[in-house]
């Protein structure tokens, strides 16, 4: 078989994998989380911007399976394999093959089925640089409006694409310049624009929500450490794979020289400058792997450029035998009883993931009784609210992540009113008490879990108001006196006469 017919083969069958893995594998509790957004559609939401939120508001009009949510994500690697070809293939046709057939082939791409915020941002993001890459290449004014439009695009998925436009203003700075190339990154910014206006005017009307949260609220006391550092460090030595590691090791004389006469060096921008800013930050912050997604694609162009055709072979060959380790995994779990699960601590949310249905019908008869209905917490209310088709808000404080229920739930509408709240662990009925004439606990086993309804009777908004959203107030809507905003959305729902 020819590279360019395995090419194709791979192509196929790697779209294929996928396709099976987003069918058996539930649905988790951050994507649960985005398909709330999507039914509540707006130009953004409380975690992040808007993009994967618009995508899924678009599928769900089409259904609602698994499969059909994921398919941005089932979709977007295979697009990328695809262009990794595309863009390599006027320089060298057979190696443009092997290099996305290893790419295509690999964990990053095979695995990659579940739909988040990263999604968009993948997407968009080797988009904008493969516009670019023509831009420079053709001296188009149109390409580098194109540009521009999908990093604006790339923005308002996920505030990452900030270090892409880092490394496009590092390779302009350090590049040749001309005046054609200064007006079209000049043109690049206008077209941006708009996408970053749009977010500010958003967090502007919205109590800077989503600002204040990547920028403040998630990164509370966070202390230096050289274990997080470590564990940078092993995810990337397990993203790029101890081949790839060496011969990129194997070739370092040549980089500076390749790249510097090579006009592939916008992709090495793309990916060391990213990765040196996650190197950093990994001294305070853990980085989570899904944080460097978007930037690998530029890796596997860069692999074209160092790489032998038979050090690519090799490497590809590793990448094939460690992806099927992968999937042989997946399979041996997927097939053994879920009770083999029993003695682990995440039983409990495994059964929770699995059988949501079944919990989702216990419900149905207190729903038909008039119950409002809610969840502890922000993942479980999300799954649930999937599962059951509604929207089931969260009881209590909650953490700092995840609070779009604070947009969507007005818990003065519940005054008086009976609620229902699920729980998968007991409940402190304590901490349930002062906020309803009455409360009391049902509760069923399901595979060996005891899950538990808290029903309170009574709903007491005042006193709830004051032991509960006014700490969540003080806590995460105090903006900074130096933030101009217009009022708070939270503060004039439940605050009127204390909103800044």
């Amino acid at each position: 078989m020819s590279l360019k017919a395995a090419f194709k083969f791979v192509l196929l069958a790697t779209l294929a994998i996928k396709l099976i893995l987003a069918w058996i594998i539930p649905m988790s509790g951050d994507e649960a989380y985005f398909i709330v957004w999507a039914r509540h559609p707006d130009f953004g939401y409380y975690d992040h911007p808007p993009m994967v939120g618009w995508m899924l508001q678009l599928l769900l009009y089409l259904g609602s399976s698994e499969v059909l949510l994921r398919l941005p994500a089932i979709l977007l690697s295979t697009l990328i394999g695809l262009g990794i070809y595309r863009l390599l293939k006027p320089h060298d046709e057979a190696r443009a093959a092997l290099v996305a057939i290893i790419f295509l082939v690999s964990p990053l791409n095979i695995l990659n089925v579940l739909i988040t915020t990263d999604t968009p941002l993948i997407l968009f993001v080797f988009l904008s640089a493969a516009a670019l890459f023509k831009a420079l290449q053709k001296n188009s004014m149109a390409w580098y409006a194109l540009s521009g439009a999908l990093f604006g695009m790339a923005f308002l998925s996920k505030y990452f694409a900030v270090l892409l436009g880092m490394a496009y203003l590092a390779y302009f700075i350090f590049s040749v310049k001309d005046r054609q190339k200064t007006q079209g990154f000049i043109l690049f910014f206008l077209a941006a624009l708009p996408f970053a206006l749009l977010n500010l005017y958003w967090n502007y009307t919205h109590c800077w929500d989503n600002i204040l949260f990547n920028l403040y609220n998630r990164n509370e006391g966070e202390q230096l450490s050289l274990g997080k550092a470590a564990i940078f460090l092993g995810t990337q030595i397990y993203l790029m794979t101890p081949p790839v590691i060496y011969y990129l090791f194997k070739h370092r004389a040549e980089f500076r020289q390749k790249i510097k006469r090579d006009q592939f060096r916008l992709f090495a921008y793309a990916f060391l400058l990213p990765l040196a800013a996650f190197a950093a930050l990994s001294l305070k912050k853990t980085i989570g792997l899904h944080w460097v997604l978007a930037f690998y694609p530029f890796l596997y162009l860069l692999l074209h450029l160092f790489l032998s055709r038979e050090e690519l072979l090799k490497s590809l060959k590793f990448m094939a035998w460690f992806s099927a380790a992968h999937l042989a995994a997946i399979a041996v779990i997927a097939a053994l009883p879920m009770e083999t699960w029993k003695q682990n601590k995440l039983y409990d949310g495994i059964v929770f993931m699995f059988r949501n249905d079944e919990i989702a019908e216990k419900i149905r008869p207190y729903e038909q009784q008039g119950f409002a209905l809610a969840s502890d917490g922000y993942t479980s209310a999300a799954i649930i609210s999937y599962h059951y088709g509604k929207n089931f808000s969260v009881f209590g404080g909650g953490s700092h992540y995840a609070r779009q229920d604070d947009i969507v739930t007005d818990f003065h509408q519940f005054s008086g009113r009976d609620m229902l709240v699920v729980k998968k662990s007991a409940p402190d009925m304590t901490q349930y008490a002062p906020y309803f004439q009455r409360v009391e606990v049902r509760q069923f086993a399901l595979r060996g879990v005891t899950f538990y309804f808290v029903l309170g009777y009574g709903f007491d908004y005042d006193n709830y108001r004051k032991l509960v959203l006014k700490p969540i107030k003080d806590k995460y809507y105090h903006i900074p006196d130096f933030l101009p905003h217009a009022p708070c959305y939270f503060c004039e729902k439940y605050f009127p006469g204390e909103a800044r």
